[in-house]
This record gives structure tokens, sequence and C-alpha cells, in this order.
């Protein structure tokens, strides 16, 4: 069974939770950290040790604080979505606004 990394699905999940135009201020420093921010939650997912996450908050910081929220809905692309604020402040992260996910539990659309 092939199993495709989740850098590699996480901008059409993106996109069908967010909108088409949701990619469109990345740049590509901001694709490569997106990246590797979503297989470090997943890294996350399979091992839970928590000085993982501070490699997330690591990561994240390298984004442009505009595009800073895709990373932000991208936890629940491997975890589940109560998990995306726990995890954005145990990586050292400054809370942000983010908009509600079209797929996420409780979403008026």
């Amino acid at each position: 069974m092939k199993i495709t990394p989740p850098c590699k699905t996480v901008l059409p999940w993106l996109k069908a939770n967010l909108g088409k135009g949701c990619l469109a201020p990345l740049t590509t420093v901001d694709r490569l950290a997106l990246a590797a921010a979503v297989e470090i939650v997943q890294l996350y997912a399979v091992t839970q040790h928590p000085e993982i996450v501070k490699a997330f908050g690591l990561i994240v910081r390298q984004m442009q604080k505009s595009t800073q929220e895709l990373a932000y809905h991208a936890i629940a692309h491997c975890l589940d979505w109560h998990n995306r604020p726990r995890f954005w402040a145990a990586a050292g992260l400054e809370p942000i606004p983010v908009r509600m996910c079209k797929y996420e539990p409780d979403c008026p659309i």
C-alpha cells in the first residue's frame, strides 16, 4: 500500500477548506515551509514527542505572517480540528486571526 505524504496532499486539502484563492499569497519559501511544517505535524502524530512541536514553530516562523494561517489549518490535515490551537501554542507561536474551514465541525457553510 502506497501512502501519499501530507506535503503532497495539503495544498488541495487547504483549497477544499478555504477556497481556491487561499494559496495565491504563497511564495516559494512559504510553500517549502508549509510542506515541511505539515510533515513535522505528521511525525508528531506518530511519535507524540513534545520536542517535535518546537520544530513546527521554527519552520512556520519562516513563512510570511499573512500565510501562517495555512500552517495553522494544516495541523488538522494530520491531527484533528481541535488540536490546532493547542499545537500552535505549544510551538510557541503567537495567536493569529484565522478563518473557519469549510469542513471543520460547526462550520455554518
